[in-house]
């Protein structure tokens, strides 16, 4: 490599992240989180405005109209799922569009405890809930935490796609570069290696080179928020590895800065991050009513890719990608609460994982519980149809390194909810919780055990 290229690193990132908000009148507000919109082909458009203060006031007007109670703040708000069942068909009775507290599943955040109730027929799911808002980026969130709330769409993908979540590569999603993208990035810069001078412009010509990347998606619909969750998660991890994008949070400086820390030594690398479930063993009751999520829920890890001047790849470990994958695992709540697309993620994962633990367990069958809607055997709950996202264009920018770096960045994001719903032990200790998730303080599908 030439010296023109001897103080720089290359960074090569993408972005997609999308969503759609509905009022109570069913108006469509905005189909975009953190201003980056998708195009009816599937391609990346770089729009990084935040929501104007109008269409964020008309969220927050339709979050305000669900039940007040919903305000309050508890370690563990249940949710029927017999009564969500009735609430979705009695919305489609009534011809209008889903209320608030049924769309956000009643501001739940986190799945973790699932009650089976066999007296009542029923299934409860619990967890954290606190009163909500919506960000700036138009993401539904907690009131004081920021974490963001669970979406009814989510949670019915999680349940009907949960056989094809346990078949092949399972949930996954990955955004790449293409093999021939990578082959004609090394002959240009070969072909470059006798320039002596920085040109900034070189920007624009590498990313024409290196050309669109691929995403490729499995196991749930590729329409869906779900998938989109997945790929904003993948998106906003490598931009903050790489710099592209500020950390939310001190703790964690991107990969690139902990390059030059570490006075990294001249290569042509290219690092994979991904990022998988996180659990410990689930906790179960002696009688098998009672179970509990237990874990941060979400991990980072890396790999490196060498990439030689004939385009030659060898995978190798990375002291200082892994440095920077383990730095993320550590302060993955903070990041969470600070970013609230990596709470999505969390959501999504732990959703995938009370599937799979429904599916397994047979829970459902032991209650005698009927949820046609929610497993979509009827069409009385269908899921909106999202823009299927396709490719990125790569971007790139340069970082001075005391030598030269080639770095693309390609990664994603794989669940295997089916392995984490294997690995449980009993404990004693979950039984009390069924005792408080029986216990209804309304004639309502979801209540809080206690308020702080």
């Amino acid at each position: 490599m030439s010296a023109r290229f001897a103080k720089y690193a290359i960074l090569f990132s993408l972005a997609l992240v999308t969503s759609a908000v509905q009022t109570a009148s069913g108006q469509l507000l905005f189909r975009r989180v953190g201003g980056v919109k998708i195009d009816a082909q599937g391609v990346i458009q770089q729009d990084f405005d935040k929501l104007d203060q109008a269409t964020r006031q008309q969220i927050q007007d339709h979050l305000d109209a669900a039940d007040q109670d919903i305000s309050q703040s508890t370690a563990m708000r249940m949710i029927s799922l017999r009564g969500l069942e009735d609430a979705i068909n009695e919305t489609h009775r009534s011809g209008q569009p889903l209320p608030a507290e049924v769309q956000y599943m009643a501001g739940l955040q986190r799945v973790e405890f699932v009650v089976l109730s066999p007296k009542t027929n029923d299934i409860i799911l619990a967890g954290p809930a606190e009163g909500w808002k919506v960000n700036a980026d138009g993401s539904v969130v907690g009131a004081s935490t920021n974490r963001p709330v669970i979406h009814l769409e989510d949670f019915l993908v999680a349940m009907r796609s949960v056989d094809a979540a346990n078949q092949g590569s399972g949930i996954s999603v990955s955004i790449d570069p293409t093999d021939h993208g990578v082959q004609r990035l090394t002959q240009f810069f070969n072909e470059l290696a006798q320039r002596r001078e920085f040109d900034p412009s070189l920007q624009d010509d590498v990313e024409q080179v290196m050309g669109d990347q691929q995403i490729s998606l499995t196991g749930v619909p590729q329409n869906s928020r779900f998938a989109h969750v997945l790929v904003a998660a993948d998106y906003k991890m490598k931009r903050i590895a790489m710099g592209l994008e500020k950390s939310p949070i001190k703790a964690l400086p991107s990969f690139l800065e902990l390059a030059v820390k570490a006075r990294a030594k001249a290569v042509r690398t290219s690092p994979r991050f991904w990022m998988e479930c996180n659990y410990q063993p689930l906790a179960k009751s002696d009688d098998g009513n009672v179970w509990q999520l237990r874990g941060q829920g979400v991990k980072t890890l890396c790999e490196e890719t060498v990439v030689s001047r004939d385009g030659t790849q060898k995978i190798k470990p990375n002291r200082i990608a892994s440095k920077w994958a383990d730095s993320m695992t550590s302060h993955f709540d903070d990041l969470a609460a600070a970013d609230a697309t990596f709470g999505e993620l969390r959501n999504v994962m732990d959703l995938s994982v009370i599937a799979a633990l429904m599916k397994q367990q047979q829970m459902t069958q032991a209650v005698s519980l009927e949820i046609p809607a929610i497993l979509g055997i009827t069409e009385v709950a269908t899921t909106p149809a999202w823009t299927v996202p396709k490719k990125v264009p790569t971007q790139c920018s340069f970082v001075r390194l005391a030598k030269s770096w080639l770095v693309t960045a390609s990664g994603g994001v794989t669940v295997d909810s089916w392995s984490v719903a294997e690995n449980f032990e009993v404990d004693a200790s979950v039984t009390e919780v069924a005792q408080v998730a029986v216990q209804r303080n309304a004639d309502r599908w979801w209540w809080n055990a206690s308020a702080n």
